[in-house]
């Protein structure tokens, strides 16, 4: 784990409740699990994305691996040069803490910090899910753009684009 991760990762867990962060695992444990195939990354990123243009949405979708490097970035015709840095630092933020971007929006606020203060890429705004494999955050998936719907919208596609690829992160 690099410095700026752990360093991120000790002060959410300390100001926000370590209860509520999902703790990385051993070495051993998350070297056991291996990390997402770029060919399942594309099929979440193809699903999602399919799930928000089938609304007449235009997000950007990204998905990183464990520390956040992106893997996959896929933009919608139309969307917002906005939209791809919202959903690559909402990507890095879930894969990084292991939470949704949504449950740290609410940590940072119960808490009163800005947790960008802490690491200025980590962004809490609903969109970014962890990909989770045997108990093990093995990726990060971050939807956005698509909030001209609802305000749940980049959340619901970034869901459908975990959906899509629940048999691969059983196995």
């Amino acid at each position: 784990m690099n410095f700026k991760r752990s360093a991120a990762l000790l002060a959410v867990a300390l100001t926000c409740g370590a209860a509520q962060v999902q703790s990385a695992p051993p070495p051993a444990a998350a070297a056991a699990v291996p990390p997402l195939p770029v060919l399942v990354a594309l099929k979440a990123a193809e699903a999602a994305l399919a799930a928000c243009v089938s609304q007449g949405l235009t997000p950007t979708v990204t998905v990183s691996d464990r520390e956040g490097v992106p893997r996959v970035v896929l933009v919608a015709d139309g969307a917002g040069p906005v939209s791809i840095s919202t959903s690559r630092r909402k990507a890095y933020s879930a894969s990084s803490l292991g939470i949704t971007t949504a449950q740290l929006a609410k940590n940072a606020a119960a808490m009163h910090i800005v947790p960008q203060s802490v690491d200025p890429e980590l962004l809490p705004l609903p969109g970014g899910f962890p990909i989770i494999s045997h108990n093990v955050v093995i990726a990060g998936i971050g939807v956005g753009g698509a909030d001209r719907g609802t305000e749940s919208s980049d959340e619901a596609c970034a869901q459908a684009g975990i959906a899509a690829i629940k048999a691969e992160l059983d196995r």
